[in-house]
């Protein structure tokens, strides 16, 4: 009725009564044509009143609509004006064309006129070449307050013009303020529930020795210290037992705790009675889940990644996401061996249920790799289990390994021959896995290490892991079993001291104790490093099992070539900063030569004087960038690496990088290293001035 379309309909249907009495009238006069003067006048009356009719009707649809059009002006006017929005206009050019009151009071600016968006706006984002790209709604902050802020392009024709590509865009910006809203929705995250679980890292080993009084003394002090912390935060503790408790407090206050770094490590392991041995905690926070319930299943998760990274540490989950905090110092060697004896028994009932047995190390297999599968693969044996040692492409190692000890110049028995034929790749075992097998995982834990990711995943329940690295966010799940030490100085030592409690009547042939020596040495770096007592009590079995230290040196021996590769890496070495070393060797084949190669060079950098972090960069052709550090024990390298998504120990570690970029690796190390040294500088500033 209101449209143009509606009004045509109407003059049509006039026409036609108009035509109908004009054919009536023609009829009449034709049959009597003494009515035709009669008859146009006629019809040119009705003409008339249906001209006049319309037109009548015309005006007064037309100014209902100029009444319609008015109230519409005057709401929007109104609203533009009134209501709690701020608008703006910007034409085609970028330029403000209009705004009202409220955008111009909000933004702050006395004059907006011809002022594009990121002159009035926060940035980043918020230029009009940007903002026209795509419609959207974003919270932006002005002058302390929030808005919520929604913008589009609109699409106007250009005048005298067809063509499409002139149109000309004009972008609409809507401001609503929401700083009620996000103060709320602030103080909610800020309120919400953490938990912590809190774990007396070595209780039984700084409690032993100590008389009644002592131990009641150190517990007294170490719990007014965590009360303290606690109440320092607005929390609560529940202690479950005299090793764990629980802590809950708010989100805030856990960043305060994280700001603060966690001091509460340092003030534990100051505390001092009869003992020797510092005691250490472990704290696992989360603020993530639905529920309390979920809360602290995460929390004690969070725990467990702190104890497998050698305790002494906080690890806190929020959003998904893990921190680290602590976990610098040397982790201490535990004296129990109540967990060895309870793997052990654990590893001999799954292999007995299983009906064949496969071990594998992380790829490019080093001596400690090899040493520890053959290890366990002397358990299997014992055992008359089928076993497989599975192996990544050509390992040199192994290749010296196969030469020198188990058919050269160790005289070895029928036994050790038996390995030449262990020792195989993915394709030739794949067929052999039935759903009964199972996966012995050794000297690593994480799946982008192993040496065959098909075996892995041909495997995806029945798998035990044996590692002596800090435990990783991504560390393999389903398995029945993860015996992780970070304290042992290698895989190699855990697979020694299993030996004895899995059977202490199993004897090593010289091949296999000769194998499992070298893992020692190649990762104590001839026992300097990482070593404790139980390092050379597994020493001294594998030397009365009959290993020969003489052709372990052997294995160690480099041609002229490499050892000149070596020199000419420590030659090129970079000194950035006070007491780190780093050197990149370029356009070298991604192999475990290699990798060996860097490994011995970075080992060499920290024995120069006043270097205490070693790094060597190898650049390889295929476009990887593989990383080796070494500390003298000052500096946590592992966190570094760890940092850019590697791992190992505080004085060995590493990572593999695809793609990446040699000189960005470069000083994204440096950067790392320099916040290491910084905090290791101020932790040492912080205990000077509490002895002073």
């Amino acid at each position: 009725m209101f449209g143009s379309r509606s009004q045509f309909s109407n003059w049509k249907e006039i026409c036609i009564y108009v035509l109908l009495i004009a054919l009536l009238v023609v009829g009449i006069c034709f049959l009597q044509p003494l009515f035709i003067p009669a008859g146009v006048l006629l019809l040119i009356i009705v003409v008339w009143f249906a001209r006049r009719a319309y037109t009548q009707k015309k005006q007064m649809l037309s100014d209902y609509l100029d009444d319609v059009i008015r109230n519409i002006e005057r709401s929007v006017h109104y609203s533009t004006k009134n209501l709690d929005v701020g608008i703006a206009v910007f034409s085609s050019d970028g330029k403000l064309q209009w705004k009202n009151e409220k955008f111009q009071e909000w933004t702050g600016l006395k004059s907006l006129e011809r002022k594009k968006p990121e002159e009035v706006l926060p940035v980043p984002e918020n230029a009009f070449e940007t903002m026209c790209v795509k419609d959207d709604c974003k919270v932006i902050q002005m002058r302390g307050r929030y808005y919520q802020m929604q913008y589009f392009s609109v699409q106007n024709p250009a005048k005298n013009t067809e063509r499409k590509d002139d149109a000309a865009s004009t972008l609409m910006v809507y401001l609503t303020d929401i700083t009620e809203w996000e103060k709320l929705k602030q103080r909610f995250a800020e309120e919400r529930m953490c938990l912590a679980c809190v774990r007396f890292d070595n209780y039984e080993d700084v409690m032993k020795g100590l008389s009644e009084s002592a131990r009641a003394n150190l517990n007294g002090e170490i719990g007014e210290i965590l009360n303290k912390w606690v109440e320092s935060l607005q929390g609560f503790v529940v202690r479950s037992n005299k090793e764990n408790l629980v802590v809950g407090i708010n989100y805030k206050n856990l960043q305060k705790a994280i700001e603060d770094k966690f001091s509460v490590l340092d003030k534990v392991r100051e505390v001092r009675q009869e003992n020797k041995l510092a005691p250490t905690i472990s704290i696992g926070i989360s603020k993530d889940g639905e529920t309390l319930q979920e809360i602290s299943l995460h929390a004690s998760k969070a725990l467990d990644l702190a104890l497998g990274r050698g305790g002494d540490q906080v690890v806190v989950e929020c959003d998904k996401q893990m921190q680290y905090f602590g976990g610098t110092n040397a982790v201490s060697a535990k004296s129990t061996r109540v967990r060895a004896r309870i793997v052990a028994h654990t590893i001999r009932e799954q292999m007995e249920l299983a009906d064949k047995v496969f071990v594998m190390g992380h790829a490019n297999e080093d001596y400690d790799s090899i040493g520890s599968a053959v290890g366990i693969a002397k358990l299997s044996l014992s055992l008359q289990k089928p076993t497989f040692i599975v192996i990544s492409n050509r390992s040199t190692s192994l290749q010296k390994l196969k030469k020198v000890v188990f058919n050269g110049e160790l005289n070895i028995s029928e036994e050790d021959k038996l390995y030449e034929g262990l020792f195989v790749h993915e394709e030739d075992v794949l067929e052999e896995i039935s759903p009964n097998s199972l996966l012995m995982l050794v000297d690593h834990h994480r799946a982008v290490l192993s040496a065959s990711q098909k075996v892995l995943e041909a495997i995806p329940q029945k798998r035990i892991i044996i590692d002596h690295h800090r435990r990783a966010e991504d560390i393999i799940q389903n398995t029945i079993l993860k015996y992780m030490e970070p304290s042992s100085s290698s895989a190699s030592e855990l697979v020694t001291e299993l030996t004895g409690y899995f059977n202490d009547k199993l004897e090593f042939t010289k091949g296999e104790a000769t194998a499992l020596y070298s893992g020692l040495v190649v990762d104590t770096k001839n026992f300097n490093v990482q070593t404790g007592a139980r390092t050379f009590e597994a020493a001294a079995l594998l030397r009365t099992s009959g290993a020969d230290p003489i052709l372990v040196r052997q294995l160690f021996k480099d041609d002229l070539e490499s050892f000149r590769d070596r020199y000419r890496i420590i030659a090129e070495a970079e000194t950035p900063l006070p007491h780190l070393a780093i050197s990149i060797n370029r356009d070298v084949e991604n192999s475990s030569d290699t990798s060996i190669l860097a490994a011995q060079a970075a080992d060499a950098l920290i024995n120069v004087t006043g270097v205490s972090v070693g790094v060597v960069i190898s650049a390889c052709t295929d476009g990887n960038v593989n990383v080796s550090a070494r500390s003298d024990g000052s500096v946590n390298v592992q966190v570094i690496m760890e940092e850019l998504g590697g791992g190992g120990h505080q004085t060995v570690a590493g990572v593999q990088l695809q793609n990446a970029d040699a000189d960005e690796v470069k000083q994204q190390i440096i950067e790392l290293t320099k916040k290491q040294l910084d905090e290791a500088e101020e932790k040492e500033k912080n205990e000077s001035n509490l002895i002073e």
